[in-house]
């Protein structure tokens, strides 16, 4: 149970939680929108995690449990998504 709650979550997972497919267009974007807003909430960088993309592993953003306000920040704040705030 412990493991739960210090995984980390990755854009591509929290879009697939709010309904996207985990490769959608704009989710680079959005990604460097939820990016910009944790930098300005915790003046560091957001955490990276390691996940299989296109065969290989590479490194993404992704953010504590306790930090996910940023995600659904981005996700009102992102002209994309702002229109789905509601959904």
């Amino acid at each position: 149970m412990k493991g739960l709650f210090s995984r980390k979550i990755t854009v591509a997972e929290y879009l697939v939680m709010r309904g996207l497919p985990a490769d959608w267009r704009f989710a680079s974007p959005y990604g460097r929108t939820a990016a910009a807003i944790y930098r300005h909430a915790f003046q560091c960088e957001p955490g990276r995690a390691w996940r299989l993309i296109n065969g290989r592993f590479r490194p993404v953003m992704a953010y504590r449990v306790s930090e996910i306000s940023v995600l659904v920040e981005a996700w009102q704040t992102y002209p994309r998504t702002a229109d789905l705030a509601d959904e």
